[in-house]
């Protein structure tokens, strides 16, 4: 429900309350917004908010023990997005650490320098103050940077995200008048939205009949425009901002394919919603995003921030209806080998080992 959800954000909460309709109770401890309520129910999670982010580490530090004298844990799962929490200093439970990909120097594409470097100087800290932790990350590329950093391998375990079918599937356009390549993230610097906008004017040079549709919101947003006008763009690149989840499964079903920039992923999600309507992924070759899109089977793989070959791409796939057609239907079959009740039974089955494992300090 945070204005600034993601991807990691719809993970937790599909595979938490999941494990709600098993029969578990589910905290989830996080972040406060405007308008917000402190406590809620959110689809059997019991939802808590303190506090903002910048000074999380600190919320956490002054309630996680009130949290477990009133709810007696079994279990903590540390969320670990950008600053670890040390969540295991605070309450004497076992604890699962959850990881969907590490920052390393991508960090420096995203935020400023302070904030750059605090991150990715956490981040190669963490297997000195979590030295006994069992990690769970969503993809193999997660499992082998946590590994490169000195996380010892048999601790970490793999379970992918899942993958569903959109609901309004059966009320989606075939095709589109205008040809298309869609865009789909929230708009931030580490998305690679820049190099999106530059493949597609190398693009759009021999091929003027074809837009590009940016779908997302986020801060650079408002930045874009003025680009946009300044390469003689105007009418071929559409700006929707964020769009109901209809929409946008509208917007993927009609698209000729889905652009994936980002400089990192831990998976992907966006990646599946296409390839569940069939449709393939020009994607960065970064960790994660090279496991969920298979090079040349599901979609193609291009240098990260190599705009020209993003545009190579786009122009293999534009000029060959049958590649297309058969990259999609090779990723629809891929994404039906996931789902969110696959992925919930495995985190719950690692919980339990976690429990049994007893207290980690």
């Amino acid at each position: 429900m945070h204005p600034a959800a993601g991807g990691a954000e719809k993970h937790l909460h599909r595979i938490f309350s999941k494990i709600v309709e098993m029969g578990h109770e589910v905290v989830l401890f996080t972040t406060s917004f405007p308008g917000a309520k402190e406590r809620e129910v959110v689809d059997g999670i019991q939802v808590i908010r303190k506090g903002g982010d910048l000074m999380f580490q600190l919320t956490v530090a002054m309630n996680l023990k009130k949290l477990d004298r009133e709810f007696n844990f079994d279990v903590v799962v540390e969320d670990l997005n950008k600053l670890p929490v040390f969540a295991h200093w605070f309450v004497r439970k076992p604890l699962l650490v959850q990881m969907h990909h590490l920052w390393r120097g991508s960090i420096f594409s995203e935020a400023i320098f302070p904030i750059a470097f605090m991150v990715w100087f956490f981040e190669r800290i963490i297997p000195f103050f979590y030295r006994t932790q069992k990690f769970v990350v969503v993809s193999p590329s997660t499992k082998k940077e946590l590994a490169e950093i000195g996380v010892d391998e048999s601790r970490i375990s793999v379970i992918y995200n899942g993958s569903e079918m959109p609901p309004v599937a059966a009320q989606l356009e075939e095709n589109a008048r205008t040809p298309y390549f869609i865009w789909l993230s929230r708009v931030h610097r580490y998305k690679g939205i820049w190099t999106a906008l530059e493949a597609f004017e190398k693009f759009s040079k021999n091929h003027p009949e074809v837009k590009l549709y940016v779908v997302g919101g986020g801060p650079l947003l408002k930045k874009l425009p003025a680009w946009i006008k300044s390469h003689g763009l105007d009418g071929k690149v559409e700006l929707t901002g964020f769009v109901p989840a209809a929409r946008k499964y509208q917007l993927l079903s009609s698209s000729l394919a889905l652009l994936q920039t980002s400089y990192k992923e831990g998976w992907g999600l966006t990646v599946m919603e296409a390839a569940q309507l069939c449709k393939t992924t020009i994607a960065s070759d970064v960790p994660g995003l090279r496991d969920s899109v298979r090079n040349g089977e599901t979609g193609i793989l291009f240098s990260s921030g190599d705009a020209t070959a993003c545009a190579d791409a786009m122009e293999k796939v534009y000029g060959d209806a049958g590649l297309r057609a058969t990259l999609g239907q090779n990723a629809k079959r891929y994404a039906l080998t996931f789902s969110w009740e696959k992925s919930a039974c495995e985190t719950l089955k690692l919980l339990k080992r976690t429990v049994e494992g007893g207290v980690r300090k």
